[in-house]
């Protein structure tokens, strides 16, 4: 992943060559969070659980969770988190599969199983790594700052900066996220060693970078 592309925070319309990607739970019950959207405003079919859940091809599901019964004396419908991402896994790689073969379209995957499900960004974002060199698939911001962190920390290493922590790398991620101009991650490594060096974390990007005079 070179240039910022996130999926945006509230989608409320998309174009016609573009996809919504939700968590969902395997019966396909659209009942809250990203799922209710994706129903009562994309039009998601109920009982839809998994893969393209309209004939516009507009919403896609990935399975996260399972619709159960509670209760005794008078029983409800409740959602039950699988019992770890690995059970998520399968229907990730077959949505990759997909996102692969139909090319013409853009998917925003939002952050499936981090709501209702309940399971850590760092976990599920881990499984969508392999999007990162996809033109054609947009990763919510927070699954991207756990995805890029590792490779800030080779990236300024093969730039002779050593021994740069995680929390530093977490930090140049975020500020290159948040920061308003449009240039690259490898651009921004590249100014970190040539104008920055020795700095362990660039935390607000505009202003170093307008401070060494990189505009």
């Amino acid at each position: 992943m070179s240039t910022k592309r996130f999926t945006p925070e509230n989608i409320k319309e998309l174009k016609q060559d573009e996809v919504f990607v939700f968590g969902s739970n395997i019966q396909g019950e659209h009942v809250g969070g990203a799922a209710l959207f994706a129903n009562k405003v994309l039009k998601a079919e109920m009982g839809c659980g998994f893969g393209f859940c309209d004939f516009a091809c507009k919403t896609y599901a990935i399975p996260t969770c399972i619709r159960v019964w509670g209760g005794t004396l008078k029983p409800f419908r409740t959602t039950k988190p699988f019992d770890s991402v690995s059970q998520i896994k399968p229907f990730v790689d077959a949505f990759i599969s997909d996102a692969k073969h139909y090319t013409d379209k853009t998917f925003y995957v939002t952050k499936i199983g981090c709501g209702i499900a309940g399971f850590e960004i760092s976990e599920v974002a881990e499984l969508f790594r392999p999007c990162l060199e996809m033109d054609n698939v947009v990763l919510p911001k927070e699954f991207v700052k756990w995805l890029l962190y590792p490779m800030v920390i080779k990236g300024l290493a093969e730039r002779g900066l050593k021994n740069v922590d995680v929390n530093d790398a977490m930090g140049f991620v975020m500020a290159w996220i948040d920061d308003e101009d449009d240039f690259t991650l490898d651009e921004l490594l590249d100014d970190y060693k040539l104008k920055v060096n020795g700095v362990p974390c660039v935390a607000y990007v505009s202003t170093v970078r307008k401070a060494y005079k990189m505009d």
